[in-house]
């Protein structure tokens, strides 16, 4: 269900850990609506290592990983099944 305060409340309870000195990452994987590089106010591209992983992002102590790093947010997103699959485990 969209607009309940998910990723909204994913992000206070990760710079509330992170303020008490954890080290905290969030992987926002919400294909469709990915909402945490806004959030976070991180922009960018992440780099990658040898072409294969990507490095996440980093913001108030944070360390995120999102599709919405790698596209822009007006770009509608077809992706399905596998394809899905597929750009999760290439953020984790």
């Amino acid at each position: 269900k969209g607009g309940v305060g998910k990723s909204t409340t994913a992000v206070n309870l990760a710079l509330g850990l992170a303020a008490n000195g954890l080290k905290v990452g969030v992987l926002d994987a919400d294909i469709y609506g990915p909402s945490m590089p806004r959030l976070l106010n991180i922009h960018g591209r992440p780099q990658t290592v040898d072409g294969k992983i990507l490095k996440p992002m980093q913001n108030y102590g944070l360390k995120v990983m999102s599709m919405g790093f790698l596209v822009d947010e007006e770009t509608p997103m077809i992706l399905r099944g596998p394809m899905v699959m597929s750009a999760l485990t290439q953020m984790l």
